[in-house]
């Protein structure tokens, strides 16, 4: 391990973190689709080729995404050194994708008994562990989002599906991280259709959505968004179309208007469904 003095540290620790950006997930008569670019954002480079999707070995039927800054790693102590291979190679302080899926594979095989609660007091308390080691790591965050984690699951035998999300985020007052914003929806066949967006949210609406990125949207793409029918009515083959497709026009439209951390590399898409194990669905962009 490359030695560093504590003032080095303390100059470099802030920007070691890794960005991980904008997730899709559709739920369908079928199961469930969770779709990611594979861009990370790490010291101003973009690295592409990341797996952003994460399947435990247990809970069955269960996929993880985590978006924001999530990994932060040793720093490099040469300007020579790639950004990417640095971030593949270099010691993990923190990252919450391992964290999240210890804790599910130490738990219940059922993902009905997941505590999101627990969860996230879990990923707080390895937040707070890096802190304490390295407190000028997180010192740009207070009053911010640091990251978000969603647990996607679905249930063969009642048919349904279930988003778990919370983020957790430095406070303002206390400068201590803390988990906020818990969802917990269970959606039935019954349950009108959606598409929900996790990461760039704000920016996929503004500029995907109704603003210059429109145009990269297929015509089935756009009738799948607006469309009001019940989940029960929405096959598999056409949430994973909608995802890439969406996910596409999010990339050509970030080499133009640039989010606020980079989108872009290949996409990667997983299926929850009848099998116990989440299956990766092979994807190219036509």
């Amino acid at each position: 391990m490359l030695r560093f003095s504590a003032a080095l540290l303390a100059a470099l620790l802030a920007s070691i973190s890794a960005h991980a950006t904008l997730a899709v997930v559709i739920p369908t008569r079928d199961g469930i689709v969770v779709a990611a670019d594979s861009r990370m954002t790490f010291m101003g480079a973009h690295c592409d080729g990341a797996f952003k999707i994460l399947i435990p070995a247990r809970p069955t039927r269960t996929a993880v995404i985590v978006t924001g800054d999530a990994i932060f790693v040793q720093p490099q102590d040469s300007k020579d050194t790639n950004p990417c291979e640095r971030l593949a190679s270099a010691p993990r302080f923190l990252d919450i994708g391992s964290v999240v899926t210890d804790y599910l594979e130490r738990g219940s095989p059922d993902p009905a008994n997941l505590s999101l609660a627990d969860l996230a007091a879990a990923c707080v308390h390895a937040t707070e562990r890096f802190q304490q080691s390295y407190p000028a790591a997180l010192r740009a965050y207070a009053g911010k989002d640091i990251f978000s984690v969603v647990v996607a699951s679905y249930d063969p035998v009642t048919l349904s599906s279930t988003l778990r999300n919370f983020v957790v985020r430095m406070d303002a007052q206390t400068h201590l991280p803390k988990a906020t914003r818990f969802t917990n929806t269970a959606f039935s066949q019954r349950d009108q259709a959606g598409v929900f967006i996790y990461g760039e949210t704000a920016w996929v609406s503004s500029h995907v959505y109704i603003g210059y990125g429109r145009q990269f949207l297929s015509p089935p793409t756009l009738d799948f968004i607006h469309a009001r029918a019940p989940i029960s009515q929405v096959p598999l083959n056409h949430a994973l179309a909608a995802a890439a497709d969406l996910l596409q026009a999010s990339i050509r439209t970030a080499q133009s208007v640039p989010p606020p951390h980079g989108i872009g590399g290949a996409i990667h898409m997983v299926h929850l469904g009848g099998n116990p194990m989440a299956e990766e669905v092979p994807w190219s962009t036509p």
